[in-house]
């Protein structure tokens, strides 16, 4: 009795401890981040702070703002040298209204509307981390008119990888 005892005990402790999975935790999954930096037009290797700047998401009518500590700025706040922008994952483009002087309910400011086209290419970190998305050929489509604030963009790094702290677009005002 006591040895079938001794070997039941020892069989479900051995089951217990096969049974259980690791935990895997998830440290660098993260989707990066556009990471679009302002500047002198005059000075292009200055940056140049744009006054009370509102951002927002064409595609689904939002406000980007820091709540969390991920944009780098605040709604209407004076930016002073760049900001971070997320792009769709389930689209090849994500359009940006970028407002200067924003104010007031029925918007005020100088309003410049950004599109940035990209190719979504999925990479696998882990199983705790699963999938996140990169961003390769990146480009920016914008319609100039004599209003803009916005005089030039210029694409430094064209391939959005592993959230680098390296500006990905200058917009030159």
């Amino acid at each position: 009795m006591k040895k079938t005892l001794s070997i039941i005990l020892i069989l479900s402790i051995f089951i217990h401890f096969s049974s259980c999975e690791r935990d895997d935790i998830c440290v660098d999954g993260d989707t990066p981040f556009l990471i679009v930096g302002f500047f002198d037009i005059d000075d292009t290797t200055n940056f140049k702070e744009v006054n009370s700047l509102r951002v927002r998401s064409i595609d689904n009518n939002a406000i980007v703002a820091d709540q969390f500590g991920s944009f780098g700025f605040s709604d209407r706040s004076n930016v002073t040298d760049s900001i971070f922008l997320p792009l769709r994952i389930d689209n090849s483009t994500t359009t940006f209204e970028f407002i200067l002087n924003s104010a007031g309910d029925e918007e005020t400011g100088n309003i410049d509307t950004l599109s940035f086209s990209y190719d979504v290419g999925e990479q696998f970190i882990s199983r705790g981390c699963g999938f996140v998305a990169n961003y390769n050929n990146l480009d920016t489509i914008r319609t100039p008119s004599s209003e803009d604030w916005i005089r030039q963009i210029r694409i430094l790094e064209p391939n959005i990888e592993n959230n680098p702290t390296s500006i990905h677009v200058q917009i030159f005002h």
